[in-house]
């Protein structure tokens, strides 16, 4: 369910968008839009103030509301690498020494290198009753061991939401972990050995590159779209050069270039998988965090075989420090069941119960329609404060979820270089050779979106700007 001010927002910002109401022009009256949409004018009020938090709309006083922009910026998309890598060991460690990360305590910085949300962002009075709903079990099962594969009733909830990406999963398909990333990695444990090949699409999210890096295994990078993800076609030709254990993607709001894979690519990718008999580990970790009124599809949704295993967390969507995350490994789910176990026996019980509580009551759902809008007017400020302060020739992302932007800079920028200027200064980013295994993308930078906008992140984002410019 979507609140009616987010649902008539979205109709006229679609409006603007689409050139029916253009930059300059009034919105027709509240008077007009409440009957339009038969709700209160109130109702129509608080869609207004959504499209001006946006910085899309403002309200002159005795002329109504009048366009300002549109969501969708002029800048060109970031470019895609053209070129499939041959098969090789993963060595992120080196570019990794060179970055500088900051304590996240050091409240003279501005972060836009962790793609987490602000803690005021959390449903934080949500969870603290959550969390003394669980600790006052007078059973004490909040104290003890839960079983390898999750508390069954939380296993539960999650398999019940998969009906809203067009899944059927059930309790046992699904096992709790600590994090998205460890359920990435035991579903690559339960595939693939060392030395094996695994395809990733680049760029990539480092985190996972070093999860494939520590188990030895080798990959192959495989071009992604800014808009559309990898080309199948790239796909097969890969799978018959090389013996290929696993294909790891991102399908929704890919990390970091917003990239999402339509129905189709997400149906074939599926079909391939049971067609080959080659696993295809989804992180569909930022699909709650869609823009649109309905949330996105993800491979598993076509998983006809168990070949498809799903991986997400509610880190993201949640709170960061809950490491609750979990998979849904189809055919494997035994093996990663047996890996999870001796791994560390059991993710938190008291964690898993807050969980559930949240999820039961309707207070996940109640916390994603309020963080999914303002998730989308944080991006577009930031997209609007890049348009106005960084240099001629940059192309930024256009994700459709999530929290960051992929930026192409001009050419003769080098983003560690900016990294450790911007250091100086006080604001830290996420250089673009950190997601490829290649270094490559040495002009591209990754921001987060997920800071409250305050006068101190427009002026970092100024502050970018300038450096960019110096370094061209």
């Amino acid at each position: 369910m979507t609140f009616q001010y987010i649902a008539i927002a979205d109709e006229l910002e679609k409006l603007i968008n689409t050139g029916v109401y253009p930059v300059g022009q009034k919105l027709p009256s509240l008077r007009l839009i409440s009957s339009r949409f038969q709700v209160s004018i109130g109702t129509v009020l608080k869609a207004f103030v959504l499209l001006i938090d946006k910085g899309l709309i403002l309200g002159k006083e005795r002329s109504g509301y009048v366009v300002l922009r549109k969501s969708v910026t002029g800048e060109d998309l970031p470019q895609s690498s053209k070129t499939v890598s041959p098969a090789g060991a993963v060595k992120l460690n080196p570019i990794l020494h060179k970055i500088s990360r900051v304590d996240q305590e050091n409240k003279s910085f501005v972060s836009f290198f962790n793609a987490v949300l602000d803690v005021d962002l959390l449903p934080l009075n949500a969870i603290r009753r959550s969390l003394q709903h669980a600790s006052r079990d007078l059973t004490g099962a909040h104290l003890l061991y839960e079983q390898a594969d999750g508390n069954p009733l939380l296993r539960q909830e999650i398999a019940k939401r998969s009906f809203r990406w067009n899944g059927m999963l059930n309790a046992e398909d699904v096992v709790i972990t600590n994090g998205a990333l460890e359920a990435v990695g035991l579903c690559l444990r339960a595939v693939a050995e060392k030395g094996d090949t695994i395809v990733v699409e680049t760029p990539f999210y480092y985190g996972i590159l070093q999860a494939i890096e520590a188990l030895g295994l080798k990959i192959v990078e495989l071009p992604g779209d800014t808009l559309s993800g990898i080309d199948l076609d790239q796909l097969e030709q890969v799978c018959k050069v090389h013996q290929v254990a696993a294909v790891v993607l991102i399908s929704n709001f890919n990390n970091p270039n917003g990239a999402m894979l339509s129905d189709q690519k997400k149906r074939e990718l599926a079909a391939f998988a049971k067609r080959k008999k080659i696993p295809v580990i989804d992180d569909d970790i930022y699909g709650d965090l869609h823009f649109d009124v309905d949330r996105p599809a993800n491979i598993k949704s076509y998983d006809e075989d168990g070949w498809v295993m799903l991986c997400s967390s509610f880190s993201k969507s949640v709170a960061p420090g809950y490491r609750i995350g979990w998979c849904a490994p189809g055919r494997f789910t035994e093996k990663v069941v047996r890996l999870k176990s001796v791994t560390n026996v059991a993710t938190a019980s008291v964690v898993q119960l807050s969980l559930l509580q949240l999820l039961s009551t309707g207070a996940y759902d109640r916390h994603l329609r309020r963080l999914r809008p303002e998730l989308h007017r944080l991006m577009l400020l930031t997209l609007q404060a890049i348009e106005k302060y960084f240099p001629a020739g940059t192309r930024v992302s256009r994700p459709k979820g999530g929290l960051v932007l992929w930026i192409e800079l001009p050419e003769e920028v080098d983003a560690l270089s900016l990294h450790q200027k911007a250091i100086e200064a006080h604001i830290q980013i996420a250089p673009g050779s950190l997601f490829s295994n290649r270094a490559d993308y040495r002009n591209y930078i990754r921001i987060s979106c997920s800071n409250l906008w305050t006068s101190k992140i427009e002026a970092a984002l100024q502050k970018l700007g300038s450096m960019i410019q110096e370094l061209k």
